[in-house]
């Protein structure tokens, strides 16, 4: 009898059979909690699970796996096409963002609610609140309703436009919604609630049902209503959600942590199975990071990352400078070092709240030479020149654009040009004419309207600018005119559309497309050759061998919120809490590479009144525009592993 050779499928290679991530890949069970630690392998678990599915002869359009990012799905992709995984290249990982927009555009939903996909950036804002404020009670009452709007839509506390107690709300959302409508635009933030409304209304929706497999990956991060489109979308699929609640940090998002605990207990039957092995850090921060996060009374007690022995114990120095000042150059001191020892400048991440503190290590690290990049805002469109170029590209591609119309109009014009311009929309409102040809009119005399002098003197020079863009001879050439190589303000939008460009021959509309997602949904690559500076918040996702973290003061970190009753205080403090814990436990050990994990927390005794003020500390004393801090209270919470501080 001929022998037979058995061979283990791609999915399992390497996996113990007891190993939790082997029973998070195997499992039948039609409904799956994975509750995974940092650094426990819950991407890993998660693209095993996808990989078994398409070798069992799942059709890749039956499976979606939602993540968090567009990285974490290009990620997925990749590492199943170098698994050899048949099928993969079907795979489509999506955010649920991006799946809103799909569904809502496929079924004509927005045309239908005489909605448009087009974002508002967050500078575009500006000139709708300023004409709203004038009938709902002022810019700071409309940016109060606006968050308020946003955030009931997020939680679900209504389901719908209009069901709600206060004319005055009702009065403000259908002002809004006008706005929008009239403006051919939408939020950001509506696609989500949107498509909750079209699901849940229409029942027969074939959205409902298309999916035979859903795996949701940080589940903690949704807000209500994203949670409730994946309940509305996995009623006839098996679903996996995964996530930490330990790691919800985004609360000013509405994230709904909570929502990830209750599953189980509506899911009762479901497989419950915990990651806790800590792969990513050394030993001394797992202890750390177990007796910080151990604090907050929402933490289940026997719930506690174990640490490797291959890891390591790492290092870990706690310093305190005298100054900002002297933390700034110490710490950009540390980091020359580093790299002067062999260290690569992308195994460093710097992580700091504010720029206050991250942007003067940045400017000192490009002065010492050392490659480095901030991804502290959205730096893309945060001055004034970019903005002004950004719209005005968008008006070279389309003059239908009316929020790039509408805010090169009020640029630089007291209150946005609000009474003029709300002159010229009642106009095209009455008329049908639209904005720019009522405006082409205007200007000719073939119509008037009173006290327009200032707002056409805009037109006018708006019209100038795209023509003279018109008349240049490539996409390319307007790239160069609108964000020019010798304008430091520019260049990373600058590198952006350049890299687009690189991709090969594309229409303005379909460069335009690409540059508003790169913009509206920021990415940070895992694998960099910079020095990273950033938020503890845009640290999710990523690790380092030397992980940094500055500004480790009372006002910073816990941020301070005065305006907080005791029991939303008690909540935000433990959140703040988790944030620290997400930072330190990006640090990665890899000793077999020479990589042992570095930790190093920094902080001042003290910066100037300024500084302090532009940071959001409230000082522990001051004099003679000096500020004296003090060090987080969470440096007191690491436990008996935690170096004693030292002087800088």
């Amino acid at each position: 009898m001929p022998q037979v050779t058995l061979t283990q499928p791609n999915w399992s290679f390497g996996l113990a059979t007891n190993s939790p991530a082997y029973a998070i890949a195997s499992s039948d069970n039609p409904r799956i909690r994975v509750v995974a630690g940092p650094g426990t392998g819950k991407s890993f678990a998660m693209k095993r699970r996808v990989a078994r599915l398409l070798e069992s002869g799942v059709t890749p359009s039956k499976i979606l796996p939602v993540t968090f990012t567009r990285v974490a799905a290009e990620d997925l992709h990749r590492e199943l096409v170098n698994m050899g995984i048949p099928g993969c290249e079907n795979i489509q990982g999506r955010t649920l963002h991006s799946l809103a927009m799909r569904i809502l555009m496929r079924n004509h939903v927005l045309s239908a609610t005489n909605r448009n996909p087009r974002p508002l950036n967050q500078f575009e804002l500006k000139p709708m609140l300023s004409d709203l404020a004038t009938s709902q009670g002022g810019i700071r009452a409309v940016e109060r309703r606006l968050k308020a709007f946003e955030a009931a839509w997020a939680r679900l506390q209504r389901d719908q436009p209009g069901n709600i107690a206060s004319p005055d709300d009702l009065n403000f959302e259908q002002t809004l919604i006008s706005w929008l409508k009239f403006h051919k635009a939408m939020l950001i933030g509506e696609a989500i609630p949107l498509l909750y409304s079209y699901l849940a209304h229409n029942p027969q929706a074939s959205e409902r049902t298309e999916y035979a497999h859903i795996l949701v990956d940080e589940y903690q991060d949704l807000n209500k209503a994203e949670q409730e489109v994946i309940s509305l979308i996995s009623e006839s699929a098996a679903l996996c959600i995964v996530g930490d609640d330990d790691q919800s940090i985004y609360s000013f998002k509405h994230a709904h942590p909570e929502g990830i605990r209750e599953w189980i207990v509506d899911n009762s039957t479901a497989a419950d199975i915990s990651l806790s092995d800590c792969r990513r850090c050394p030993g001394k921060v797992v202890d750390m990071a177990n007796s910080l996060i151990s604090r907050n009374t929402s933490h289940p007690p026997q719930r506690i990352l174990a640490k490797l022995a291959e890891n390591g114990d790492g290092h870990v120095e706690i310093i305190q400078f005298n100054h900002l000042n002297n933390e700034v150059s110490g710490i950009a001191d540390k980091i020359a070092n580093y790299i002067a020892a062999g260290t690569a400048p992308g195994d460093i991440l710097v992580l700091a709240q504010r720029g206050v503190i991250g942007s003067p290590l940045y400017d000192e690290l490009k002065s010492r030479g050392v490659a480095v990049k901030s991804y502290y805002a959205e730096s893309e469109l945060e001055s004034d020149i970019v903005q002004e170029s950004y719209a005005l590209l968008k008006l070279y591609v389309n003059t239908d654009d009316l929020v790039a119309l509408r805010w090169l109009l009020g640029k630089n014009v007291n209150n946005w040009g609000s009474p003029a311009y709300s002159r010229l929309r009642a106009h095209c409102e009455t008329s049908g004419d639209a904005i720019w040809n009522a405006l082409l009119k205007l200007d000719d005399g073939t119509i008037s309207l009173p006290h327009m002098n200032g707002l056409m003197a805009q037109f006018r020079a708006i019209k100038d600018r795209i023509s003279q863009l018109r008349s240049l001879s490539s996409l390319s050439a307007v790239i160069d005119s609108l964000f020019p190589a010798n304008s430091q303000d520019c260049q990373d939008l600058r590198n952006i559309a350049i890299n687009i460009l690189g991709e090969g021959d594309i229409s303005p509309a379909d460069f335009l497309q690409r540059l508003d997602e790169e913009i509206s949904t920021p990415e940070i690559p895992d694998q960099v050759t910079d020095v990273r500076i950033m938020s503890l918040h845009k640290s999710k996702g990523l690790s380092a061998p030397v992980t940094i973290i500055m500004g480790c003061t009372e006002g910073l970190m816990p941020k301070e919120n005065p305006n907080l009753t005791p029991v939303e205080q008690a909540a935000y403090l433990e959140e703040q809490r988790r944030l620290f814990y997400v930072g330190m436990t990006r640090v990665k050990a890899s000793p077999q590479s020479g990589k042992i994990g570095i930790l190093i927390m920094s902080y001042s005794a003290n910066m100037s009144i300024r500084e302090a003020l532009s940071a959001g500390i409230n000082p522990a004393s001051q004099r003679g525009g000096m500020a004296t801090l003090l060090a987080s209270r969470f440096l007191s919470e690491f436990g008996a592993s935690a170096p004693n501080p030292i002087q800088g």
